[in-house]
């Protein structure tokens, strides 16, 4: 078993073992910059050290009210040996003095061992979720909704749209972050009908929210502009939604990578 004193906080050194570790997460974009890591992870992340080597890496962010455990990570070569436990305890700590309650996560449907751990965390399955790619050419093919207006949202908009969508207070200024992430907002004549938060740097949007699938349209061609030339597409993660799934399938978007959402009180 691991001991607990090997937990430290990252640095910026740590990219190169961040990079190595990030391939085991299996997702489509790739690790972010030496930059972004430095700036937004290393705040809020810790590694756990066998001497001088990295066999684990864990980053936890607040959303909201919540504890968003982004990422834990074990190095393949050191599995069954409590590394991720002895993350996952350093992170409930941490998040405790941070004055967070509850967590979450996502983890991958038949990744059984990860869902035995976090069960033993406290945490339980709240929803399925999707990434999906879409690319902007099939965007157009989604039927919109007449009367739908989308524009970047300012901090004063936040908490309208968070109460109006059924997000937690705090959660649209988390996703707005870090420098660079665009949060855009639908409305309607009758108030806030969607949201989407895109990261032109791997043309990924980790969060959609919408009333009703058709507003998707509006919120696509709103962040179209800031995608980078050489992005076709986009990576929408989406939330227990069947019925939005389902129109982006018949738009020709792919799914790429199916996870559930993990939800529970912080143990003490």
């Amino acid at each position: 078993m691991i001991s607990p004193s090997k937990v430290s906080p990252a640095s910026p050194a740590d990219y190169p073992d961040f990079v190595r570790l990030f391939s085991e997460l299996g997702v489509p974009e790739g690790p972010p910059s030496p930059e972004r890591f430095a700036e937004w992870i290393v705040p809020h992340a810790l590694v756990l050290r066998d001497g001088d080597a990295v066999i684990g890496y864990a980053w936890a962010r607040p959303r909201g009210h919540l504890l968003h455990v982004a990422h834990v990570i074990t190095d393949p070569a050191h599995r069954r040996r409590g590394v991720a436990r002895t993350l996952m305890a350093a992170v409930a700590e941490q998040g405790r003095a941070a004055g967070f309650r509850r967590w979450r996560l996502n983890v991958e449907p038949d990744n059984a061992a990860a869902r035995a751990l976090y069960e033993r965390c406290g945490m339980s399955v709240v929803l399925a979720s999707v990434s999906m790619r879409i690319a902007w050419t099939d965007a157009a093919r989604i039927e919109p909704v007449a009367g739908t207006v989308a524009r970047p949202l300012a901090p004063a908009d936040d908490a309208r749209f968070e109460d109006a969508l059924a997000l937690s207070r705090g959660e649209a200024s988390a996703y707005r972050a870090p420098a660079g992430r665009v949060l855009v907002g639908a409305e309607g004549p009758d108030g806030p009908v969607g949201v989407i938060a895109y990261d032109p740097t791997h043309a990924g949007a980790p969060l959609l929210r919408v009333r009703v699938p058709g507003h998707t349209r509006v919120l696509l061609n709103a962040i179209r502009p800031y995608a980078q030339p050489d992005h076709d597409s986009v990576n929408v993660l989406i939330g227990g939604d069947p019925a939005l799934e389902a129109m982006l399938t018949a738009s020709g978007a792919e799914a790429v990578m199916r996870v559930l959402r993990m939800e529970g009180d912080i143990p003490g």
